[in-house]
């Protein structure tokens, strides 16, 4: 019969555990010597209506939405939607157009010894007027490599927004985790307490019968003791997670706020292998993309300088107006005015310019070559961060796979050692290790757990893709 309710206990645990909906909200304290159903409920369920909870998403989105690192990158994209349009602006004409008046506040006069005096010199009224339009045929390919440099930036753009995003989510969801981990700790080490108390009143009933000393007594109650500052720390641990949680999604400290959470089950997830996660990284990793177009715009500026050796070449149309006359201002009459029109190609062609565009060439080079370099740096980076991640969370498997059952193995030992001990088959020292046994796989299982679902959300921000089947 025994086997059968420590087999069910087992099972109830795990699932609990790894596949049921669980909660975090205030952690219970638990009267001392109570044991919860179906063993310790390391993640308890709570009322998800409670006023504050939200869900892990919920953080991410809210996060998502207030940070300050989105709002500068979703600006710099917007930055780059303009530059598209400021290398385009090449491409139309440019028109221009200026005007002159002037008015003779004093005539001026000419001597001329022909005339036998002075002379009236000019008009009281002049105006002139120029427009021209300017269309840029050819300049070495600087044009369409400016159009193409601007549409990487403004890829590299939204990539970078992306970028942000992916490692905002992946910041804020560890952060959760963190409070998840915080939450199974107090139970453990609540539970914990709970034994060593359930063990004090064991040993004072033998210290009645004059089976066991004030030694004992006194041994046990320093144990109590011992037990108490782990507790304090993880309840500490928890409410710090919740503050910093707080202050990442612009909340007041002392605006209500729980986390609620839902685990599936880490065990039966399929993980890609792999070389399938190398190139699912190569494919959507966004700061790699944006590497890669790093490149492209360095390729691109070098075209650019090149393009100052080639010289350009610019078809124009313009027309101008001059007048003069004392009586108007701007005289229209074919005697004292006159228009003029003119059409043309116009070629410009830099001889010598002191190798400034040689100079300005091995530059651009030079950042080509970096690029390449940072392109490829970066690309080996991402490997390795998705080789750490996919290792730390195959080992998490294996340590929840290997302790998941270990824990109800731990109770039973307890369970029979403490019935030993009444009567009198067994030591004291038997019941402090049969504690100390279940205490160390519970927090064994609970951190695997934890690095577990951290080690995942890594994975799928190394790789820049939700990539996990369920």
């Amino acid at each position: 019969m025994k086997k059968t309710v420590s087999l069910t206990a087992a099972l109830s645990l795990f699932f609990n555990l790894a596949a049921a909906p669980l909660c975090a909200a205030g952690p219970a304290a638990g009267k001392a010597g109570a044991k919860p159903k179906d063993g310790i409920d390391l993640f308890t369920l709570n009322d998800a209506a409670k006023p504050g909870m939200i869900t892990i998403d919920q953080a991410v989105d809210a996060a998502l939405q207030n940070n300050t690192a989105i709002k500068t990158a979703e600006k710099n994209a917007e930055i780059y939607d303009q530059q598209v349009r400021q290398y385009w602006s090449y491409v139309y004409p440019r028109i221009s157009l200026s005007g002159n008046y002037t008015r003779a506040l004093k005539q001026q006069e000419t001597i001329s010894p022909m005339l036998g005096g002075k002379g009236k010199m000019g008009y009281n009224n002049n105006a002139s007027a120029q427009a021209e339009a300017t269309l840029l045929l050819w300049k070495g390919g600087a044009v369409s490599a400016g159009i193409k440099m601007g549409e990487y930036f403004s890829q590299s753009g939204y990539l970078q927004l992306l970028e942000s995003r992916n490692k905002i989510k992946d910041t804020v969801t560890v952060l959760c985790f963190g409070i998840v981990l915080s939450h199974a700790l107090i139970q453990v080490q609540q539970e914990n307490l709970n034994i060593a108390q359930n063990h004090l009143k064991e040993i004072n009933l033998k210290y009645k019968q004059g089976l066991a000393s004030d030694l004992d007594i006194l041994n046990q109650k320093v144990k109590i003791s011992n037990s108490e500052p782990p507790l304090i720390q993880a309840k500490n641990s928890y409410e710090i997670g919740l503050l910093t949680l707080r202050r990442v999604l612009n909340k007041d400290p002392q605006d209500p706020l729980d986390l609620y959470w839902r685990l599936e089950n880490i065990l039966q997830i399929n993980v890609p292998q792999l070389e399938e996660l190398y190139k699912t990284a190569r494919e959507h990793r966004p700061d790699l993309a944006v590497a890669r177009l790093s490149t492209k715009i360095a390729e691109q500026n070098i075209k650019i300088a090149r393009a100052d050796n080639y010289g350009e070449i610019s078809a124009f149309v313009n027309g101008s107006y001059s007048g003069a006359s004392d009586s108007v201002l701007i005289p229209a009459s074919d005697h004292n005015s006159s228009l003029g029109a003119n059409a043309g190609l116009r070629l410009s062609i830099p001889l010598f310019e002191g190798f400034r565009v040689d100079s300005i060439i091995k530059q651009r080079k030079l950042a080509y070559d970096q690029a390449l370099l940072l392109e490829q740096d970066t690309e080996r980076g991402i490997k390795v961060e998705v080789k750490q991640a996919w290792l730390n969370l195959n080992e998490a498997r294996q340590r929840i796979s290997a302790t998941k059952g270990t824990i109800e193995q731990a109770r039973t030992n307890l369970e029979r050692t403490t019935l030993r001990y009444r009567n009198g088959l067994a030591s004291r020292l038997d019941l402090d290790d049969s504690a100390l046994l279940l205490h160390n796989a519970e927090l064994q299982f609970v951190q695997a757990v934890h690095d577990a679902f951290t080690a995942l959300s890594n994975l799928n921000y190394a790789v820049g893709k939700e990539v996990i089947v369920k």
